[in-house]
């Protein structure tokens, strides 16, 4: 059976090319590396078809099955889309909804892209619990989670901090405002020990002008570096940390619903997260940090090096067993089958 794949052009310069589905795991967009992809290629290992489309640049393929949208963009065209969707239910496709950011606080037309597709779709998926109970007021079908799969290799435990403790922080630009409320506090810390704080995101005015303001403060006790965002960046730099920042807002819609992908990130790469109490973290609570204050979560860890190595352990452990991305792929795949079977 064929799977249709709705895409933005951004994720589409990824699946255009000879090998889709594993080119996708390079993607430069998180969710087409750790949702889209995963699916793709096992979908794709049992045998069937995928077929990545962007609607604003070509007609609708007649013959798929199960017609799938990943994620629609602010500054994408809001008819072709919503046109999409309703060509894949005409042609008797199931069509599945994928939320991984909360759409209802996003500029327009993404709330006006989501208000009418939720309500047309077969499935809904939400990469978590808390994601599902925010989208499930839009929709008339029961949402189903499927996390974000972690990729790549697991990284050996470790945490003995030098003189200066390196710290991370990584993610879209559009998280440094929950960065903000560390910085002062952690400045307070680097003057009793001197911490340097890497923030690998994308190369924007913003990334800059927040590190030259924060250096400009506080170095040399708290020296801040950007080093722009590539999967190698990231992957380097959480080789390169004692400890991994994760701030964000419970209480913001926005983030609520985010998945566990960067605490999970954290510890498949052998390191140790400090971070807010999302909801979908809290699962996380034995094998990382979580509270309000954080650099009170890297004074705690700079006294327990060795509890911090056994949380990462844990952390590793729990990572196998429910977010790799074989056991994700099955969750896909099934439920893609179930719609086909239940078709007609």
């Amino acid at each position: 059976m064929k799977a249709q794949w709705i895409v933005a052009p951004v994720v589409m310069q990824f699946a255009s090319r000879d090998d889709p589905e594993q080119s996708l795991l390079e993607c430069t967009v998180a969710s087409a590396r750790l949702r889209t992809a995963v699916a793709a290629l096992e979908w794709k290992r049992c045998g069937n078809e995928n077929v990545f489309w962007d609607p604003a640049a070509a007609s609708f393929p007649q013959d798929a099955g199960v017609c799938v949208v990943p994620k629609y963009y602010h500054d994408l065209p809001l008819q072709p889309w919503l046109d999409a969707c309703l060509a894949a239910k005409a042609r008797g496709c199931r069509l599945v909804i994928d939320v991984s950011d909360y759409p209802f606080r996003k500029p327009a037309p993404v709330p006006a892209f989501y208000s009418e597709a939720l309500k047309i779709c077969d499935a809904v998926v939400a990469n978590s619990r808390k994601m599902g109970e925010l989208i499930a007021p839009h929709t008339p079908r029961q949402p189903l989670v499927i996390e974000d799969a972690i990729l790549g290799s697991m990284g050996e435990p470790a945490f003995a901090p030098a003189s200066t403790v390196e710290l991370l922080w990584f993610g879209h630009p559009t998280n440094l405002p929950y960065l903000d409320a560390v910085i002062g506090p952690l400045a307070r810390l680097a003057s009793r020990r001197r911490c340097r704080l890497t923030i690998v995101t994308e190369d924007s005015a913003e990334a800059r002008g927040v590190v030259q303001a924060i250096n400009s403060r506080f170095a040399p006790a708290l020296e801040v570096r950007l080093s722009p965002w590539s999967l190698e960046a990231q992957r380097c730099a959480m080789r390169e940390c004692d400890l991994v920042l994760i701030p964000s807002d419970p209480a913001d819609a926005f983030k609520a619903g985010a998945s566990a992908n960067r605490i999970a990130e954290a510890l498949n790469a052998g390191r140790f997260p400090v971070a807010s109490r999302l909801p979908s973290y809290l699962s996380f609570g034995n094998a990382a940090w979580l509270g309000q204050d954080l650099v009170q979560g890297i004074e705690w860890a700079l006294a327990n090096p060795g509890e911090v190595l056994e949380r990462i352990r844990r952390g590793q452990a729990l990572v196998a067993e429910q977010f790799a991305a074989d056991r994700i792929g099955r969750q896909w795949r099934e439920l893609f089958e179930g719609l086909a079977a239940s078709t007609g």
